[in-house]
């Protein structure tokens, strides 16, 4: 039943990490689109005044605009590029918390559960007392009265050492 328990908790560990997961990729995806927006807004002002140059018959030569075009676009390419290392890097960190968080509870549920099935002190003082007590030649009831346990625990200890 406690198996049941901790796998229910570590799949609702894993659902949470899921939804957290989820909630930053579509905050990353919302970043991108602004930046590809971004973008295509900068493209059509550059489309707009390549056409206003080409009405006016200005002096500007197309080297002119090439160069003002790739110096737009090098610096957009670069906050972007920097964007996505910096949004990469902190989703990659709090995955990482995240895994160390779960290791810990996890090593936690595994100490709780070998002291929970690990058998009490009283236990092995009292197999010790029923295993010398039968040896001196008293009875399982009388075994049982003297230790005041049930008849049924000394008959099982005496069945696990072998003795009866």
């Amino acid at each position: 039943m406690y198996d049941y328990l901790i796998y229910a908790a570590i799949a609702f560990i894993f659902f949470i990490l899921l939804i957290y997961i989820q909630t930053k990729d579509s905050e990353t995806t919302k970043k991108f689109f602004l930046y590809e927006k971004a973008i295509e807004d900068l493209n059509k002002k550059i489309y707009d005044l390549e056409n206003e140059l080409k009405q006016k018959d200005s002096i500007v030569t197309k080297e002119e605009i090439k160069e003002y075009i790739d110096e737009n676009i090098e610096d957009s390419l670069q906050k972007l590029t920097q964007f996505v290392i910096s949004s990469k890097n902190k989703q990659e960190k709090y995955l990482l918390e995240i895994k160390d968080n779960l290791e810990e509870k996890l090593a936690l549920i595994d100490d709780k559960i070998k002291n929970f099935t690990l058998m009490p002190d009283s236990y092995s003082s009292n197999e010790k007392k029923i295993v010398s007590l039968y040896n001196k030649g008293l009875s399982v009831s009388e075994i049982a009265r003297n230790l005041r346990i049930g008849i049924g625990e000394v008959e099982l200890v005496l069945k696990i050492e072998g003795i009866k």
